[in-house]
């Protein structure tokens, strides 16, 4: 928070250098130039109109108001806000009672102020200066209002005007602010009063603009002809002394920046790495920096950071936040193409998977993004530094306009909570963490909860995550573990466990499947609080019906295969026989105690190949005995080995048939006996029901796939005893 009383990042008030309002900015020095040039403009003319010339929120206002500080006796200062004033005749009322009432109030008949009001009435609508100082109403209407016109009554008013305003011979200096706002009939009206109607002795003018913005106005009036070297000439004729605001400094640009940060930081606590403020300062110097050249576009930006910042502290990278914010108030554009194009963005768009990485499909790439900062209306001059802000914050931009072969390693981003992983890119646009998301916060209180084995919302609310987003569940706690944040394993194992059941096994979703992402962390669980304490989970929670299956796959998820690189390598410390020897007895109780009617039924072949590879014989052992007993048909059996396809992506998937683990079937059964059992069923076999490209994985179909299979081996073995190849073929090659 800012200190009490003082001007906030989101305040647009001037400065006016007081204690409340301080001049941040050292324009005092410039104020007080000001000052010193009024009083030589003084000693040269009755009447100057001035002009202080700057870009919106460049700091004129604040200038003004010290100025009107700065001034001293014998000025008088008049303040007209054209903009304030809904008509014409509402103009010409306000400047002349700001005219007035600068004015010392008199008693006499031939007063400066009366005589001023007398001039006002002859050159005002009727019935609009009611409210003048000094003018009597009744008076007024019994006069009339004549309009400028030329007409001899308004000008001896103003000759008498002129007279009072010499024998007074007290400056007046007129402040019109806002002159840019005014609609172009407006501003030809608010001229026309300054450079012919008030041009009075002792009178002067210092107009306040957007020099751009005023000629795009005067340039849609009729007297200029919309040629915009007539509207600099008009306006050459109204002001004679052009007094232009001082540009901001880099170096006061920069105590701008940093001031902002600190109020920031201070409010929320934020501390910035080194890290963070090299990629900040890199990406500021070189791109923000020329678009945040005001001081009200500086502070307003940082406004925005002050206000939302603090609803996602700690929920996301504080300079990534930073970037969004620039795109979201100077490029809305480019804002709304982040949210349009967020699985593009990502990595995660379907339609790209088929692009290559040679020069044409580099060309692609950055056309595509091209065509879309085209539509987002990024203006040319500013295309460079926008990809160059989109480049630092998606990986995929940065790939687009550098070249495809650094795709991939560009996808690596080390920042935490980067703007361009999955699990944050919609805080960054939601304005907090979404209702469906479970804040890093919460994450962080679970685990200390766990940790001191408590029951708590927190607990709560990361179990219900894992149990409808398991893959974002487990990605928070890798990036914990990359982080060397100490984890509770044991406890997490448990909630993972226990959460398991109610993961949707039907998604299949092409990255993140749900099954797998908690199969793979409860993995990283087991491995984390190393082998023994591994068994005593394994055990214990193993021995729950509805949380076997999970145990076991996270088990299997373990075993070492040839095809492991290093980074995939069990540690040296970590005894897996142990814990492959504790998920082999609950296999084997729970087949033989759960005993399923046929291998094609549900979860009755399940954890059976996690078997085979944690005690091969004693697995083959099992199945052998379960068709050897006529428990199982060999052909059903046979059928168990048909692999099924879920096609990925897909609501709701239907599997259908894979291919035959014939080789498998050899290994455990042989196949000799198995072409023995099944003859007559060889010989019967139909091709499955279903279509030419896919073929739905029913029990029914699986069988019959497996008997072709099985025919087609033994029918191509039959063929190659019958024409064995001539072992004394000695041909020469030709």
């Amino acid at each position: 928070m800012h200190e009490r009383g003082l001007p906030g990042l989101l305040s647009d008030d001037a400065r006016d250098g007081t204690e409340a309002r301080p001049d941040e900015l050292d324009r005092r020095g410039y104020a007080d130039h000001l000052a010193q040039l009024l009083d030589n403009v003084r000693a040269q003319s009755e009447s100057t109109v001035l002009a202080l010339i700057g870009d919106w929120g460049s700091g004129k206002s604040s200038v003004l108001e010290m100025l009107q500080r700065g001034l001293k006796d014998p000025w008088r200062v008049a303040t007209f806000n054209p903009w304030t004033y809904p008509d014409t005749p509402s103009l010409h009322r306000g400047f002349f009672s700001e005219l007035m009432a600068a004015l010392p109030e008199e008693g006499r008949p031939g007063s400066a102020r009366k005589k001023i009001g007398e001039f006002a009435r002859t050159v005002s609508p009727l019935g609009k200066l009611g409210s003048l100082v000094g003018v009597d109403v009744q008076e007024l209407i019994r006069a009339g209002g004549d309009l400028l016109t030329g007409d001899s009554s308004a000008s001896a008013s103003k000759k008498s005007a002129e007279v009072a305003l010499r024998e007074s011979a007290l400056p007046v200096l007129m402040v019109v602010d806002d002159l840019d706002r005014l609609t172009p009939d407006e501003l030809l009206e608010v001229l026309k009063l300054v450079r012919l109607v008030g041009r009075l002795p002792h009178v002067y003018y210092l107009l306040s603009y957007d020099e751009r913005t005023l000629l795009d106005v005067l340039l849609r009036t009729p007297v200029t002809g919309a040629n915009e070297g007539r509207a600099r000439a008009y306006l050459e004729k109204i002001v004679q002394v052009r007094l232009d605001m001082p540009a901001l400094r880099a170096a006061q640009r920069a105590r701008l920046l940093n001031d902002g940060l600190d109020k920031i930081g201070a409010a929320v606590g934020l501390l910035l790495t080194a890290n963070d403020e090299r990629r900040l300062g890199e990406i500021y110097f070189s791109v923000l920096d020329r678009r945040l050249s005001t001081p009200r576009a500086i502070t307003r930006f940082l406004g925005q950071i002050q206000a939302f910042y603090p609803l996602l502290h700690g929920e996301v990278d504080f300079v990534d936040f930073f970037l969004v914010n620039w795109l979201r108030t100077q490029e809305p554009g480019v804002y709304r193409m982040l949210q349009a194009e967020r699985d593009d963005l990502l990595g995660r768009d379907n339609s790209r998977f088929a692009l290559g990485r040679d020069a044409a499909a580099q060309a692609s790439r950055r056309a595509r993004w091209d065509e879309r900062l085209q539509a987002a209306q990024v203006h040319q001059t500013d295309l460079p530094g926008v990809i160059k802000v989109l480049s630092a914050l998606f990986p995929e931009i940065e790939a687009a306009f550098t070249n495809a072969q650094y795709f991939a390693q560009a996808r690596q981003r080390s920042t935490p909570r980067a703007i361009s992983h999955l699990d944050y890119f919609d805080r960054y646009v939601s304005f907090g963490v979404p209702q469906e998301d479970v804040s890093d916060a919460d994450v962080t209180a679970a685990i200390e909860d766990l940790a001191a084995r408590k029951d708590s919302p927190a607990v709560a609310r990361l179990g219900g995550e894992i149990a409808i987003e398991p893959a974002r569940a487990m990605r928070k706690l890798e990036a914990l573990r990359d982080a060397r944040v100490p984890l509770p394993e044991e406890a997490l194992f448990d909630l993972i466990a226990h959460a398991s059941p109610s993961i949707d096994r039907r998604r299949n979703d092409l990255f993140d499947n749900p099954w797998r992402s908690a199969v793979r962390g409860g993995a990283a669980c087991l491995l984390g609080m190393g082998s023994e304490r591994a068994v005593d989970a394994v055990t214990r929670l193993g021995g729950i019906a509805d949380l076997e299956e999970y145990v076991v796959d996270a088990v299997g998820f373990l075993i070492p295969r040839d095809t492991d690189t290093v980074d995939e390598r069990l540690p040296a410390e970590f005894d897996f026989s142990l814990v492959g020897s504790a998920a082999s007895a609950i296999i084997r109780t729970s087949l033989e105690t759960h005993g399923a009617n046929s291998p094609l039924d549900d979860g009755a072949m399940g954890s059976f190949w996690t078997w085979r590879y944690l005690e091969p014989d004693a697995a083959r052992a099992w199945l052998v005995g379960q068709v050897d007993s006529g428990r199982w048909a060999m052909a059903e059996t046979m059928g168990a080995f048909t692999t099924t396809l879920v096609p990925i992506g897909v609501p709701n998937p239907e599997s259908s048939i894979g291919d035959f683990e014939i080789r498998t079937v050899d290994e455990i059964f042989g196949l000799d006996h198995v072409f023995a059992v099944l003859d007559s069923e060889l010989e019967a076999a139909i091709r499955p029901d279903g279509g030419s490209f896919r073929t739905p994985a029913t029990p029914g179909n699986r069988v019959q796939h497996a008997l072709l299979r099985l025919k087609q081996e033994r029918d191509a073995r039959t063929t190659t005893r019958v024409h064995p190849a001539d072992p004394l073929d000695q041909s020469e090659p030709s």
